[in-house]
């Protein structure tokens, strides 16, 4: 046994911080087509093939260049899963089980798959394909490793950088990015609050810093040195042969020489608004045509709110409630991406539009100038809205998307009917029109490739416009390009006005500022002294590369017309390299022929081989089935796994207890369906375990013999459940179950050897209402609350027939105090009822490897109870120690991880790093039938310290208590497989 027990705590099985299980929403089901290739499969829904071949034709670009820049490659082969809108991503199954706050795109590295959603624009859409492939390997080579996960050498990182440095492998260091950074360096100097409030583009600036100030290919040298173990800081030293406090403090002084100081001020409102709503972000501001009236929407807590109110009434420091709110996924870590709830002021009609998806359906809402809602319009057979402008009172101008093409459209709302005024593959949004209404204007463009055939689509993106006689037919007008994007200079937002002017943004300088120009005309030459410092960087570097590139293109011609070179390379090596890329490019992309209807595809969701000593379904034990007594848990060698389809909609578990010692195997066997939004399951257990002799023990049999010392409890547990989500964190369930207990006497002499075996056959319904309001702000460290009400009906069958209730409510509440410090109150409290009742035992912790019981206490077999329970925690007694059929019970724990903020140190040990230090106190009370149990107290109290932490992949924790009699009793140590 010993020998078993060491090699299951060598076996590599490693924690991994637990997650909160949110609940997801299936609104609409899509029949999905996979195209598989041999670098990825592409995974779709029906009907949305534009979108599968833009992925396949534009990934192996991105691959390509993604691996120049970070020197390494993806070595899976990645399943790509694309959605038609971001909300329809919401309602996915996939990282149902718990992941963490997950980014986007999200990379579930169990499955190698990658999760997508079509925004409208595939100018965006290839954006997310480069940040998606440049964090799948990133994931690949500092999270699949289970060297590095034991270690915990994700912890010497620091998410600013982990963040930024995907971030910059993808697309670099854009115009845009040195806007907001320099934006954001204006009310925060200190870099450790820049990191910790906005850690993606402090850690991109970070990069984009060493490469200018040190070397161009800093940022792929120090993931270099961090894939061989070593710390952010010693790779820093090692490559820029600087301290990494002395580089953040570099960092933040060169780019505040880049500010331009000239730039007008910002919007006060925007300030005051900030101040108004303390920690929340202000996602949109908008005023009306007069600029008396204002909407805005704040984002906190994985909510937006949207409010609308008057300028008088911000000014006077008014709180206006909020008009209308947008839940936002929180297991997503930022919402970046999601562009909801948009808004538009329409002066035809003095209205405030507001767009938003709700169950399924995108829904435009019209509000008064006060916020009154007037009526909310639902939008059939779209997947998304990214523009909405007031076309007359019942027509809206709209860029929309469906089937992954978007298009300018007038929406009647009377007819519920749309009238396309764009009618093309190519992107189309950013609408407007011209003071008379009849030129439309708008941002249009393709992304371009390197795979010319029949089906390639190519248009420059710029500004265009089209003529518009009538709602009817304009689609089929040709659109005229007005100012086309350049490589560092791009339009967007026209708006027409008078004179045949159109004010718009362009970014000549070097940065975004609006412009009023006539149509073809360009922006104006641009002082030098004006120039933004990014484009002069940018410049630079075009030259350097182009002086490169003629000298590359010098050299291999010279090469070419060598006698040496043509004898090795042959006299078209040039053009057979180009017909073989262009070969392996073709072979990638999309046909219709490779197109194969997905089937279910499993996946090894975890395996595990571990010692530990779970309740499984024995928490609640058959009062009469184990004579009296609670079973603890034995340690033991456990094996158990988990598959599920790509897209989690079908889970299977199963797992095996090895028999140790006296006691018996555990076997079971789960499977769940969450395809549509009941989700429901299946469950067969069965469990063998030895009950401790007790010759004090006087139980009888019906001819009043006594049992004999040595037995076995076999149980048979059959289970059918049923949950039904009310909110991403509110659900309801029930479950219907039967139990079998046959409780055996062993033959060990000739008066046990034809004893017969007792054997109760239970039906348990059960009624749950849960609720999880948590967030984890590091692992195990959680901030919110959580609580869960059960209700249990229980009735037996046979000559003990009995019917009997139980209900129990549990709430925890978790609230961070100063650097990760934690407070933790939790409460308990139960009550049985009816023709029998529960025994609850009180004394001990879950998942103790020591149990210890107070062996003096004995209960009747007379005794009204069919089950008996182990309420936990309760430190600083024996189990035994209290007990009844009701109770109430509270936990006050304090948690202070040692080495996380408090103490900054950082090894490669994951026992040191996890280390959390603790203080408690629990109280219990119950009340009981005294006739029929022995003597006991109706309340205790007790307090401890603990400590807790991770070892070899085991979460271990130590309690040590005194009782209410204070440091002169006797401590109790408890030492479980519990974090």
């Amino acid at each position: 046994m010993l020998l078993l027990v060491a090699l299951f705590c060598l076996y590599k099985t490693y924690a991994q911080a637990p997650g909160v299980a949110y609940n997801r929403f299936q609104y609409k089901r899509y029949k999905w087509k996979v195209l598989p290739v041999g670098a990825f499969r592409v995974y779709y829904p029906q009907g949305y093939d534009s979108l599968a071949s833009f992925t396949s034709v534009q990934l192996p670009l991105i691959a390509e260049k993604v691996k120049k820049e970070m020197g390494v490659p993806v070595k899976a082969t990645p399943n790509i899963i694309l959605y038609p809108a971001i909300d329809q991503l919401y309602t996915s199954n996939i990282g149902l089980k718990g992941e963490g706050h997950l980014p986007f795109p999200t990379i579930y590295l169990k499955g190698s798959r990658v999760t997508l959603a079509f925004d409208g624009s595939y100018e965006h859409f290839r954006t997310q394909l480069a940040g998606a492939w440049a964090r799948l390997c990133w994931e690949e080579q500092f999270q699949n490793d289970l060297e590095e996960q034991a270690l915990s050498r994700r912890q010497l990182m620091p998410a600013w950088f982990r963040e930024g440095a995907i971030v910059y492998f993808a697309r670099g260091w854009r115009l845009v990015d040195e806007d907001n950074w320099l934006s954001l360096q204006g009310g925060r100097q200190d870099w450790e609050q820049l990191s910790a409030a906005h850690p993606e583009q402090a850690g991109q600036a970070f990069c984009y810093f060493l490469s200018r100030r040190y070397r161009p290919d800093a940022a792929r040298q120090l993931v270099f040195q961090l894939r061989k173990g070593k710390s952010l800081s010693r790779a820093v030293r090692l490559v820029a042969k600087r301290p990494l406090d002395t580089l953040t403090q570099q960092c933040l002084r060169f780019y505040r020489e880049r500010m331009d100081t000239t730039l007008s001020a910002t919007d006060t409102l925007r300030d005051q608004l900030l101040q108004a709503h303390k920690g929340s972000k202000l996602q949109r501001l908008l005023y009306s045509a007069d600029g008396k009236q204002v909407a805005y929407v704040t984002e906190k807590e994985h909510k937006r709110r949207l409010y609308i109110t008057s300028i008088t009434e911000l000014q006077q420091l008014q709180q206006s409630k909020s008009v209308q709110r947008y839940l936002l996924p929180p297991w997503m870590e930022d919402h970046e991406a999601d562009p909801y709830p948009l808004l538009h002021w329409s002066e035809a009609d003095k209205q405030w539009y507001a767009v938003q998806p709700e169950q399924g359906w995108v829904q435009v809402k019209r509000y008064g100038a006060g916020g009154a809602l007037i009526d909310r319009h639902k939008l059939y057979g779209v997947d998304g809205v990214s523009a909405i402008l007031g076309w007359s009172r019942d027509q809206w101008l709209m860029a929309a998307y469906r089937k992954a093409k978007s298009d300018i459209v007038v929406y009647n709302a009377a007819s519920l009917r749309f009238s396309p005024l764009t009618d093309d593959p190519e992107d189309n949004t950013e609408p407007a029109w011209d003071a008379g209404r009849t030129q439309l204007l708008y941002r249009s463009g393709y992304p371009s490739d390197s795979l010319y055939h029949a089906d390639s689509i190519t248009k420059p993106y710029g500004i265009y416009s089209k003529t518009i006689t009538g709602i009817k037919g304009s689609a089929k007008q040709a659109d005229r390009l007005l100012w086309r994007d350049t490589a560092y200079v791009s339009f967007h937002d026209p708006q027409g006005l008078a004179g045949n002017t159109i004010r718009l943004q362009q970014s000549t300088t070097g940065s975004l500022q609006d412009d009023t120009l006539s149509p073809g005309q360009y922006p104006a030459a641009v002082p030098g002294n004006r120039i933004r410092p990014w484009l002069r960087d940018y410049l630079a570097d075009k030259r350097r590369q182009d002086s490169l590139a003629a000298l590359e293109r010098q050299w291999k011609k010279d090469e070419e017309s060598s006698f040496l070179g043509g004898v090795l390379k042959g006299k078209d090596s040039k053009g057979a390299a180009s017909r073989q890329r262009d070969s392996l490019l073709r072979a990638l992309a999309y046909t219709p022929a490779k197109v194969r209807p997905y089937v279910l595809q499993l996946y090894s969701a975890y395996f595990s081989a571990r010692i530990n000593n779970d309740y499984y379904i024995n928490r609640m034990q058959p009062y009469q089935g184990y004579l009296g007594s609670f079973k603890f848990p034995e340690v033991g060698a456990m094996v158990n796994g988990g598959f599920s389809d790509l897209f989690e909609n079908h889970h299977f578990n199963i797992g095996y207890r090895m028999p140790a010692g006296t006691e018996g195997s555990d076997f079971f066997f789960r499977y769940e369906n969450t395809a549509k939004r009941l989700d429901w399951h299946v469950l067969f257990f069965r469990k063998v375990e030895s009950l401790q002799p007790d010759a004090q023990r006087d139980w009888k049999d019906e001819q009043g013999r006594p049992y004999p010392q040595m037995a076995k409890v076999k149980t048979h547990y059959y289970e059918l459940g049923v949950q039904y989500p009310l909110h991403y964190d509110w659900s309801i369930g029930f479950t219907a179950a039967a139990r079998r207990d046959r409780t055996v006497f062993l033959a060990s002499d000739r008066y046990s050897l034809n004893f017969e075996a007792l054997q109760q056959w239970w039906s348990i319904n059960t009624f749950t209402v849960s609720a999880n309001k948590l967030h984890a702000l590091s692992p195990f460290l959680y901030k919110g609350w959580d609580a869960r009400l059960l209700t249990d009906v229980m009735v037996s069958t046979g000559k003990q027939a009995t019917l009997l209730y139980a209900t129990a409510l549990r709430f925890s509440y978790h609230q961070p105090l100063y650097r990760d410090i934690n407070f933790v109150l939790r409460g308990n409290v139960g009550h049985s009822g009816g023709q029998s009742q529960v025994l609850y035992n009180f004394g001990g912790v879950d998942n103790n490897i020591v149990p210890r019981t107070d062996t003096t206490v004995r209960f009747k077999q007379e005794a009204p109870y069919a089950f008996q329970t182990l309420v936990t925690p309760f430190r600083g007694y024996r189990q035994n120690s209290l007990y009844g059929g009701s109770y109430v019970l509270f936990n006050a724990d304090l948690y202070i991880p040692l080495f996380s903020r408090l103490i900054p140190l950082r090894t490669g040990f994951s026992a040191l790093n996890n280390l959390q230090l603790g203080l408690f106190t629990d109280f219990a009370a119950t009340a009981r039938k005294q006739d029929h149990l022995p003597a006991a107290p109706t309340h205790l109290q007790s307090f401890g310290c603990s400590a807790r932490t991770i070892l070899v992949g085991y979460p271990i924790r130590f309690d040590l208590a005194w009782p209410q009699q204070g440091f002169s009793a006797q401590p109790v140590w408890y030492l479980s497989f519990k974090f």
